[in-house]
C-alpha cells in the first residue's frame, strides 16, 4: 500500500470513529427549562424557543470554555422576541440542572460580561413528572 493510501485509510478511520461522535454530541444546555415565573425555554440544535413563541435560530459562538458557560448568538431576523438582546450567555454552577441566562445587546458586551440587558435563572424540567399517573 502506498503512503497516500495509508494516510487516506487513517483519515477515514479517524473521521468514522470520532466524526460521528462529535456530530451526535448534545450540548449541556439542550433540553427544556423553566424559571420561577413559570416560563418555559426549549433549546435544541435547531433553535431556542421561549414559551410558545416561534423558535429562533442561533449559533453557538463559545470559545475557550471549560464547559461552565456557553455563548449563543440569535441569528434570526430582527423580529421582536422575549430576549432583551441577541447574545445569550449561559452559565452553569455546580448543578448541571440549573443555569443563569444573561442577555447582552452586543457581542463585545457578552464577551466582557458588561452592560447586561437581562438575567434569569433556569432549572431543567423533570420529564419523569409527566409520566406519573
Amino acid at each position: 500500500m502506498s503512503y497516500r493510501g495509508l494516510l487516506l485509510l487513517c483519515a477515514i478511520f479517524v473521521f468514522a470513529t470520532f466524526g460521528v461522535a462529535f456530530a451526535d454530541e448534545e450540548e449541556a444546555y439542550f433540553g427544556e427549562w423553566s424559571n420561577a415565573n413559570g416560563d418555559m425555554l426549549r433549546i435544541t440544535s435547531e433553535g431556542i424557543q421561549w414559551n410558545t413563541e416561534k423558535p429562533l435560530p442561533y449559533d453557538d459562538i463559545t470559545e475557550d470554555s471549560d464547559g461552565s458557560f456557553y455563548l449563543l448568538q440569535i441569528t434570526g431576523p430582527d423580529e421582536p422576541h422575549s430576549f432583551s438582546g441577541k447574545f445569550l450567555r449561559i452559565t452553569f454552577g455546580t448543578d448541571a440542572d440549573q443555569f443563569t441566562l444573561t442577555t447582552y445587546r452586543t457581542q463585545s458586551d457578552a464577551l466582557n460580561q458588561v452592560n447586561e440587558s437581562g438575567r434569569s435563572e433556569w432549572t431543567a424540567v423533570d420529564d419523569d413528572d409527566d409520566d406519573e399517573v
